[in-house]
């Protein structure tokens, strides 16, 4: 799988690295205080295309697609996230 250029190692990198579990919980990310607003209101903006559960299992898909993407830009900010001295 590869998402924004990333690689599947990479990928996994970010998950372990930013405690985003598998599968990757949006909601708990959402809910994160050191993710910043603007970040989880584009992760909010992902929306179902159509009804049933399909639509609604794609759109949660593409929102944790985004998480990742979000999470590998703020990763370029903040090399360690989970280091409480950087906080």
């Amino acid at each position: 799988m590869k998402i924004e250029g990333l690689t599947e190692d990479q990928i996994l990198a970010l998950v372990k690295r930013w405690k985003l579990g598998s599968p990757i919980d949006v909601l708990a990310f959402i809910g994160r205080a050191d993710i910043p607003d603007e970040v989880k209101e584009r992760v909010r903006n992902i929306r179902a295309w159509g009804s049933g559960v399909k639509a609604e299992a794609a759109a949660y898909r593409e929102m944790q697609a985004q998480v990742i993407i979000e999470v590998a830009k703020l990763d370029k900010q903040r090399p360690n996230p989970m280091d409480p001295k950087e906080e």
